[in-house]
């Protein structure tokens, strides 16, 4: 059982970095954590990982979602940015859900992640990839009925390398719901086991 809390944890991890990576970008336009950056937009093209940690690099890729995402279950926190965090993960989940129920998207979007493999393994999440995710999450995600909705400061979400950032994460981010699913994460031992998730996550963070 602990190895699956293990993998829950790690994928809740992974959600957890993509959007308050997004939400740095969005209020401060700037990159929170640049390893966490190579670490999640990395997991698009881990294709053949041989274990759940292995998509983010290893646990230490995941350094940064895992301390957040303790913050986020301890429950004590009523902050503003808090709040909107949580809702940016529960709005994953939901658009998780109308993506699975469109296959043909899900075959464009790997069939495009696979051409863009080499191109990230060169030269990692530069410039160029982040913008080829943005244009793919273009061409895929935003179709979908169930829209993200982002706040923060107008400015810094209208410049372009901000907003790239911002939708190549969001991609990331359903990378890591979908892999929640896959290792039989539930919403509701979230809610009834929270206990339980917060003292392993915070075991994971020490051994960092």
């Amino acid at each position: 059982m602990a190895r699956n809390i293990d993998d829950h944890i790690i994928a809740m991890a992974g959600m957890t970095q993509a959007v308050q990576l997004i939400q740095t970008l969005a209020y401060e336009g700037r990159v929170a954590d640049q390893n966490a950056l190579e670490a999640s937009i990395g997991s698009l093209f881990a294709f053949d990982a041989p274990d759940t940690a292995s998509i983010y690099g290893g646990l230490s890729g995941l350094r940064f979602g895992l301390k957040r995402l303790t913050e986020l279950l301890t429950g004590n926190s009523r902050a503003p940015r808090d709040l909107e965090l949580t809702r940016y993960v529960v709005t994953l989940f939901a658009v998780t859900k109308a993506f699975r129920n469109e296959p043909e998207m899900g075959e464009k979007l790997f069939r495009r992640l696979e051409e863009l493999k080499a191109s990230y393994q060169e030269h990692g999440a530069d410039v160029g990839v982040l913008s080829d995710l943005n244009n793919l999450y273009r061409e895929t995600l935003s179709h979908l009925p169930q829209k993200f909705v982002i706040n923060g400061e107008k400015h810094h979400l209208e410049e372009m390398q901000v907003s790239s950032s911002v939708r190549a994460l969001l991609l990331a981010g359903v990378r890591a719901t979908i892999l929640f699913d896959q290792v039989g994460g539930r919403r509701w031992r979230l809610l009834f086991q929270r206990g339980k998730y917060l003292a392993r996550a915070e075991e994971m963070v020490r051994r960092l």
